[in-house]
């Protein structure tokens, strides 16, 4: 399927299982649900996600780097620092595992490591580490729902790798009118759910 379903199908289901009560579970719900929707293409390459962990990746070497130099020249060490605050810590090294997995997934091969049930275990047991249940939810929704809707395309998915079979349908392409129905689906859905989440608020 396209981007821009994965994105609201994502949305929807989130959105719908999680309830957000609160403006900031809103935002974290549809912010963490949307990385979780389009994570899986990181695969694809030169996709969104796959400039983006691009980028996030030699960030992340800068940083590490920055920090050791330092260190290592004006003996300031950084990671002691974080480490004392530890709900940082936790927050950091999460995130850099996080974008250290996404990018070696990046070089995988398409609908392989990402976009299997191993994948979503490994991705989420690392996020869980550092932000809890809060982001677990909609994160683990969006990606298997990602996955899901990968099935039902003419193009196999390693669901269950490093087993290399791939499984699909063969129902739909991976855009047309099956795609713009759901796509629609999805959106006036999302438009439903944030309705009476308003109304109930």
């Amino acid at each position: 399927m396209e981007k821009k379903t994965h994105i609201v199908a994502a949305n929807a289901v989130a959105l719908a299982i999680t309830k957000p009560d609160t403006v900031s579970k809103l935002v974290l719900t549809i912010g963490v649900a949307t990385i979780g929707s389009i994570l899986s293409d990181v695969d694809v390459k030169d996709s969104v996600p796959d400039k983006l962990f691009d980028r996030l990746m030699i960030s992340l070497i800068t940083i590490i780097c920055f920090s050791l130099g330092l260190k290592y020249i004006f003996n300031i060490d950084i990671h002691s620092m974080i480490e004392k605050f530890n709900l940082y810590f936790s927050y950091f090294v999460s995130i850099s595992i996080f974008i250290t997995l996404a990018f070696l997934g990046s070089k995988t091969p398409h609908r392989s490591f990402t976009h299997s049930l191993f994948g979503c275990f490994i991705f989420t047991a690392i996020l869980s580490y550092g932000f809890g249940l809060d982001v677990l939810i909609p994160f683990v929704v969006a990606y298997l729902s990602h996955i899901i809707l990968d099935l039902f395309n003419m193009k196999g998915v390693s669901i269950l790798y490093p087993s290399k079979q791939k499984i699909c349908f063969k129902l739909c392409e991976s855009s047309g009118k099956v795609n713009n129905f759901i796509f629609y689906l999805c959106l006036f859905a999302n438009i439903g759910i944030l309705t009476l989440l308003a109304i109930n608020s």
